[in-house]
């Protein structure tokens, strides 16, 4: 089983620890620490991406060249030719 908490340290208390211990009793776990990166500020960060997303964003509020599909196999397959 796998579960992810997402929180801040502030939330970060004894009463978490022993939760985990009641979740997983008697058990080897694995805890991994990361800090959460916005994912809006992740894909705005490199100049080229940026500029194709904010003109895409731009292309939507316009109506401009937009694609539509009829199902998910049209759409795959327009993105493989």
């Amino acid at each position: 089983m796998e579960s992810t908490y997402k929180l801040n340290t502030r939330e970060l208390k004894t009463d978490f620890i022993t939760a985990i211990c009641g979740i997983y009793p008697d058990r080897d776990i694995e805890i991994t620490v990361r800090e959460t990166i916005d994912e809006t500020d992740y894909l705005l960060e490199a100049p080229a991406n940026r500029e194709r997303l904010l003109k895409a964003v731009d292309n939507i509020k316009q109506g401009q060249n937009l694609v539509a599909f009829e199902n998910l196999e049209s759409a795959v397959k327009r993105t493989q030719e």
